[in-house]
């Protein structure tokens, strides 16, 4: 039977290390004992245990309450609360992550071991697909390779992961997201032929164990077989639907001997298909656990980069067509990684929304700004509008309008002066939500853009439901623009179809002149991209709003 693993967040050393002791002479293995929120996620991250005691008053910035949340969000991980005392709004908080139970310090030995183990018992199975978990799959899969220890034959285990899951969630909503994970578990469960154990894990993520094969292309068989059983059409809620999936696979004993390793190589080989595109197998090789160690690296530099300030705002001006002049800018963030310098945001960005830092970021990303245009309006500079986007992962926060308007009273900025831009896919996940948030932010003199526009799904339909200042078209639309009639005559439509509303039109992704030329003639009203400015750090722009630059258009 393989030894139940727990990690010990508790800020006490001394409780700590009296629980670890307690913990190892009753059967268990900790597998860390960590000290703060941050360091808590980062440990489940590479460590995987089958439980977390978590201390509810941890200090730092992630306290025990909201590094449990996380916890279980991603990693499906049950957590057991430490705790002295907790008022009410404590204890609420507390439930709304779904406790495995709470242990009161001083602890006893007894209550510590019989809360783990109802803990644990709790946990054997996924509530969303009813699968084994991560917890039950490793004690299956040890039994498995206990068995075969002695034929000659392989035993592959494969990990799953849907492609671009995040894209049903944001745009069709996570009720539909939850049915498309329900619907492949029952799939992966039917296809029991070459199956001898299948798990949800976390999120969206599978662990499959096959029956043993006596050559690796058996397994490649099976593998492209589970591939294609994913790829077959669905309907869910009344809407058609494709998903495919990305496949690793390790065979022990070759790639690993027991089940913590096998999994550990599966999941690298699963993340190298990923980084390929998808919809593919590949099998467990060294230089694939290489590239995904580097990539843990990265997620821990970016996990600790906005604590060590190395996030930077840039600055892109926004140009009044009737004027040239500056009016607004757009706000975008940047990472000065300490080994690799400048980060692209298309690489960080996916990397921050994957791992729940998105939220954090843009929040300082909102307040980084309003602080700086209040700074240039105190310097004597011009008023300009900051625009701001936010990503889907914000716009789920549930107190995200008490955040925007704390923030605005602690810069003291007017709200005159604050644009706050969101695609259509966001808006259209949850009109309600949409609707309530706009209301406030518009009764409180913010300004609302929407970004990308005309890249979502019924573009030309909804923005009349929708109370809203501008719309931004997308830089797809701008490319070529002279020459490509099609992209002309969607502008033009935009232009038209905006006006009539009494919407501003912001044009994106200006490169040259050409460009610029048929903005101008047919009547879009503020233009930004590289033809004007790249985006500039917070000196060079205040440089460029000091000189008082008026474009001839």
């Amino acid at each position: 039977m393989l030894h139940k693993s727990i990690l010990i967040v508790e800020d006490e050393s001394i409780i700590a290390e009296d629980m670890s002791d307690s913990l190892i002479s009753l059967g268990y293995r900790v597998t860390d004992i960590v000290y703060s929120g941050e360091e808590a996620i980062l440990s489940v991250a590479k460590l995987r245990p089958d439980l977390v005691l978590m201390d509810v008053n941890l200090q730092g910035e992630i306290d025990g309450i909201t590094a449990a949340a996380e916890i279980r969000s991603r990693f499906q991980i049950p957590v057991v609360y430490l705790t002295a005392y907790a008022d009410e709004n404590t204890l609420r908080r507390v439930n709304a992550t779904k406790p495995f139970g709470y242990i009161v310090k001083p602890f006893e030995e007894k209550n510590l071991h019989t809360t783990i183990q109802i803990a644990l018992h709790r946990h054997q199975h996924d509530c969303l697909t009813n699968l084994p978990n991560r917890s039950l799959l490793r004690e299956q899969l040890s039994l498995v390779l206990d068995k075969q220890k002695a034929l000659p034959a392989m035993i592959p285990v494969v990990a799953l992961s849907l492609d671009r899951i995040n894209r049903i969630n944001s745009t069709l909503g996570h009720d539909i997201g939850d049915s498309v994970l329900c619907s492949i578990a029952q799939r992966l469960s039917n296809c029991m032929e070459n199956i001898k154990i299948v798990a949800r894990l976390e999120a969206a993520e599978f662990a499959i164990v096959l029956e043993p094969v006596t050559e690796k292309q058996d397994a490649a068989n099976i593998a492209q077989n589970i591939l294609d059983i994913i790829a077959q059409p669905m309907i869910v809620k009344g809407s058609e639907l494709y998903v495919t999936a990305s496949i690793g696979i390790c065979l022990s004993p070759g790639d690993g001997s027991d089940a913590d390793e096998l999994l550990k190589n599966a999941y690298s080989a699963m993340y190298d298909s990923q980084q390929q595109g998808g919809n593919k197998y590949k099998f467990y090789t060294a230089k694939v656990a290489n590239i995904s160690i580097n990539q843990f690296t990265q997620e821990t530099f970016l996990r600790n980069a906005l604590k060590r300030s190395e996030f930077e705002v840039y600055y892109e001006p926004q140009i009044e067509i009737e004027t040239g002049k500056i009016i607004g800018a757009e706000a975008l963030v940047r990472w000065n990684h300490p080994e690799r310098g400048r980060v692209s945001p298309g690489e960080f960005i996916p990397m921050a929304e994957e791992m729940g830092l998105i939220a954090p970021l843009g929040e300082w990303v909102l307040e980084t700004a309003c602080r700086q245009t209040k700074a240039w309006q105190i310097e004597g500079l011009p008023p300009l509008r900051i625009s701001v986007n936010l990503s889907a992962r914000q716009f789920e926060e549930k107190n995200l309008t008490e955040i925007v308007s704390q923030i605005l009273k602690d810069t003291n900025l007017e709200p005159k002066y604050l644009e706050l831009e969101l695609t259509e896919g966001l808006i259209l996940q949850d009109e309600v939500a949409a609707t309530e948030a706009f209301t406030v932010w518009r009764e409180m003199g913010i300004r609302i853009a929407i970004d990308d526009f005309g890249t979502g799904y019924s573009c030309l339909s909804y923005p009349k439901r929708f109370a809203f200042d501008a719309l931004k078209i997308d830089k797809s639309f701008i490319r070529d623009i002279a020459d490509d009639r099609q992209n002309a005559a969607i502008t033009i439509a935009i232009i038209q179809m905006a006006h009539s509303m009494n919407l501003t039109v912001i044009a994106e992704g200006v490169e040259n002149q050409r460009e610029l030329t048929f903005l101008c003639a047919h009547g879009c009203d503020e233009i930004q991209g590289h033809f004007f400015s790249q985006a500039l750090p917070m000196a060079e722009f205040g440089a460029l709003l000091k000189s008082d630059k008026c474009w001839e258009l």
